[in-house]
């Protein structure tokens, strides 16, 4: 299949990152003119530059024990939706996302009509299912590439596009394209010797712990620049037509 054949939504989760890495992002992004998908975790100025710029805002609920958005999913998702109430998409934090857990977010808050918690490695397939259960529905979306599982993949060229699919749902976390990871050494190295929030860490401190080889940055440079056909969220939910 020819470049040009294939197809992405850009998705990003913010897991808390500085503001300057998100806005980096949403610059390049412009440039580019592509719309993607941020998943938020917290209040942050940014978040309305990100929604001026014509981008999907979803909620990155962080399910685990002891999480700073609320003591209970129902207080998570609250919390959550306060800072994004615009916000009609989740995808969890680590994945974390079980079928009675949804059930719950899909009865109590309708708004919410698609989680991209669904994630497949290489998948060659990107497809909108329904999740229908006891009264309630909601759609489902699963992704295929994300770039902390990609430091693990030893045959992954962060300079080439790959071609495992013909729609591809790319995840990249805006600290990993700062760092220009290609694996987790210059970010474990950033949270031990700066010793501080991610969100307070400054654009100096992230440009000393930059990884100088290939990664992320620029893998997501080379999507930007292919001839690849970017698809906006709404364009995504419809995929079931074009796949």
């Amino acid at each position: 299949m020819k470049l040009n054949e294939k197809q992405y939504h850009l998705t990003f989760d913010i897991d808390w990152a500085p503001d300057q890495a998100i806005a980096d992002i949403c610059n390049k992004l412009g440039k580019h003119d592509v719309k993607a998908s941020f998943f938020i975790t917290h209040e942050s100025d940014i978040i309305k530059d990100l929604v001026n710029h014509g981008h999907n805002i979803g909620l990155h609920p962080n399910f685990f024990p002891n999480s700073s958005q609320g003591e209970h999913p129902i207080a998570i998702i609250e919390y959550l939706l306060e800072i994004a109430p615009n916000a009609i998409s989740i995808r969890s934090h680590g994945l974390f996302l079980s079928s009675p857990l949804l059930l719950e977010i899909a009865k109590n808050f309708p708004q919410i009509k698609y989680d991209l918690s669904i994630f497949m490695y290489k998948f060659p397939t990107i497809a909108v299912t329904d999740f229908t259960f006891d009264g309630t529905n909601i759609k489902r979306i699963n992704y295929n590439w994300e770039d902390d599982i990609a430091f693990f993949d030893c045959e992954f060229n962060w300079n080439e596009i790959p071609s495992f699919a013909k729609t591809m749902v790319l995840d990249f976390h805006p600290i990993h394209v700062a760092l220009n990871s290609n694996s987790l050494d210059n970010y474990n190295s950033l949270k031990q010797k700066t010793n501080k929030p991610l969100h307070q860490i400054t654009k100096q401190e992230l440009d000393k712990y930059r990884n100088p080889d290939d990664g992320a940055d620029n893998f997501l440079d080379a999507i930007l620049s292919s001839c690849m056909k970017p698809i906006n969220f709404a364009e995504l939910t419809g995929v079931n037509k074009c796949v």
